[in-house]
């Protein structure tokens, strides 16, 4: 999601004669990202959403903390065990109420609507239970986030015991080409199929596969630049809840306008491309997508008024919106994945002369996002996540 200073000025002074850059230039190059959203000053200060704020008794989890209002503001109330799930009304949990089964390692339990594991119902091979049912497609591994930054590296995302941890797999080196803009191509978005592979995007327009192993990778044998789709954003959805069927969902076209954008699919045996319909981006920039196990697409658009998407993958039209607050100021580099009923969005952004990277993680049965991860790391550009997710924690 995040292109060098060299790929992005060569593409500037060649079509435009403009010279701009919001971002901070290193050794790796300015980070402005052609997605950046021209809507946002060098001199905006970043508002700070008054998510701690509460009235009542209001209740709700952030991460595995269940936390309880007192005067006017959330706090603490218990922290959930490790395996357990944060219930903002039932408070900690073995398993999901709203799941009849529930995976126990490798067995298949039910669940009571207390959220406490029942009996055993199945015993699945060895590490193939994933939500509640055993799998004979899902691989180990496969229920994990995963990311890419822009120095190439390549890590694990874990939001299960609310640590938020990122570990380090290794550094990709796929032989890409130059980018669409000039200079050295760098990685743009990514998706993760049921078997735990990686699809990682290049700003060059080509798909390499990488095994989430040890972050090795060849190419796919995509070809570049179909029906006019130079780089999008990606995700791999269910064909429907419970399926193990899915389809890779693409969202973009052009490399150098990111406020035009269509919805596409591409077909994971020929790796043909085939266009569905126009997105209507609301005058936001084209979005990085993640799907479910259930079967549903979503889309984050960043900019001057981010938000979080539902896509009807027929016809490209938007179900659901949720608005989200300002994140920090210009976003430099973001990417974006749902787990368990929730959404992950990875977002670095300029502030005053340099950048912060962030995690927040939005709630849409709650509609609040929360900064759960503050002065991350890394820079993260890529994030993908198989349909071997859970859907609701447990």
């Amino acid at each position: 999601m995040r292109h060098s200073f060299a790929d992005w000025l060569s593409h500037v002074v060649f079509s435009t004669g403009l010279l701009f850059c919001a971002g901070t230039c290193s050794f790796f190059g300015c980070s402005l990202d052609p997605r950046s959203d021209e809507n946002y000053g060098s001199g905006d200060k970043p508002t700070i959403p008054e998510e701690d704020l509460c009235k009542g008794s209001e209740t709700r989890c952030a991460g595995s903390a269940l936390q309880k209002c007192s005067a006017g503001r959330f706090v603490n109330d218990r922290i959930c065990a490790i395996g357990q799930l944060c219930d903002p009304k039932r408070g900690c949990l073995d398993c999901s109420p709203s799941l009849p089964t529930t995976c126990v390692g490798d067995k298949v339990h039910t669940c009571h609507s207390d959220g406490t594991v029942g009996e055993e119902k199945e015993t699945c091979l060895p590490k193939s239970c994933f939500g509640g049912k055993c799998s004979s497609v899902c691989s180990p591994g496969s229920e994990l986030i995963y990311t890419v930054d822009d120095r190439n590296r390549f890590f694990s995302f874990n939001p299960r015991d609310g640590k938020y941890e990122y570990k380090q797999i290794g550094t990709l080196s796929c032989p890409a080409g130059n980018s669409l803009g000039g200079g050295k191509a760098n990685p743009f978005s990514m998706a993760v199929d049921r078997s735990t592979r990686a699809w990682v995007l290049y700003s060059s327009g080509e798909i390499f596969w990488v095994n989430t192993t040890d972050a090795s990778c060849k190419p796919s044998g995509y070809a570049r630049l179909q029906n006019g789709f130079e780089t999008f954003g990606m995700g791999f959805v269910s064909d429907a809840e419970g399926s193990e069927a899915e389809t890779l969902f693409v969202a973009g076209g052009s490399y150098s306008n990111q406020r035009v954008a269509s919805l596409a699919r591409i077909d994971s045996a020929s790796l043909k491309l085939a266009k569905i319909a126009a997105l209507n981006l609301s005058g936001q920039n084209s979005p990085e997508l993640t799907g479910t196990g259930k079967g549903e697409l979503y889309g984050f658009h960043p900019g001057s008024s981010p938000f979080v998407g539902q896509i009807d993958k027929t016809n490209a039209s938007t179900l659901r919106r949720w608005t989200l607050p300002s994140m920090g100021g210009t976003p430099t580099g973001w990417a974006f994945a749902h787990w368990g009923g929730r959404f992950y969005i990875f977002i670095t952004a300029s502030v005053g002369a340099g950048e912060r990277s962030m995690v927040w993680e939005f709630d849409p049965a709650t509609g609040k996002a929360i900064e759960v991860k503050t002065n991350a790391s890394y820079k993260i550009v890529g994030a993908g996540v198989s349909t071997c997710a859970p859907v609701i924690i447990g």
